[in-house]
């Protein structure tokens, strides 16, 4: 290795990981630093032992590539670190009807269109966006594009106690479709194909309904 008495040598981008792992690993970078700050730090002193001649310090031949190693490497780092942050957040979820401008009469269609073509899981989609969207014609929804699953299933409910159990559980399945890559079978879209029809079909309870 460098500094140990032998030639120098051009490191392979093994060999610099291998170096960087082993100069971290020294008592002395166990502080509070980040990974970033240590290896930007490390660089730093590497480049200021070749600035003053000091020490072990590495050729520049040597130097140069090892260090577009490290900057290649904190770069990998910190994008890994911001990507684990978005992950532990969970996926950001757009509304049931955003960018949605079909009424649920062209929704159901396109739904059934859907279920003929063997498309279940977005025939599954868009009868639960029929439903949401009936719900904004029949003015029991102020129209509200962000407005997700759980939203519709929650703010339903009220109008409709029979089917409150069934709307609870196919805005589940909307999501999980949606954005946990689960799939709708034939059963689920006749199951919710029916809790549309039922739901535009029964009267809803404004009574029961809370401000």
């Amino acid at each position: 290795m460098p500094g140990d008495g032998s030639p120098p040598l051009t490191p392979t981008g093994g060999t610099a990981r291998d170096w960087l792992t082993r100069e971290l690993a020294k008592p002395a970078y166990a502080d509070q630093r980040t990974l970033l700050q240590r290896l930007w730090d490390w660089a730093m002193d590497r480049l200021q032992d070749l600035l003053n001649g000091v020490g072990s310090a590495l050729p520049v031949y040597v130097l140069i590539p090892l260090l577009l190693v490290i900057f290649g490497l904190a770069i990998f780092a910190l994008t890994r670190l911001r990507g684990g942050d978005s992950t532990d957040a969970g996926p950001e979820r757009d509304g049931v009807l955003t960018d949605i401008d079909l009424t649920a009469d062209q929704l159901r269609r396109r739904a059934a269109q859907a279920a003929s073509d063997g498309a279940h899981s977005a025939a599954f989609v868009d009868y639960f966006r029929a439903v949401a969207r009936r719900a904004e014609e029949r003015a029991l929804l102020i129209p509200q594009p962000g407005r997700t699953a759980h939203e519709v299933g929650a703010e339903l409910a009220p109008y409709f106690p029979a089917q409150a159990a069934g709307l609870r559980a196919a805005a589940t399945h909307f999501d999980q479709i949606r954005y946990g890559g689960a799939t709708a079978t034939s059963a689920d879209v006749e199951q919710v194909r029916s809790l549309d029809q039922a739901v535009d079909h029964a009267r809803p309870l404004h009574a029961q309904v809370t401000a």
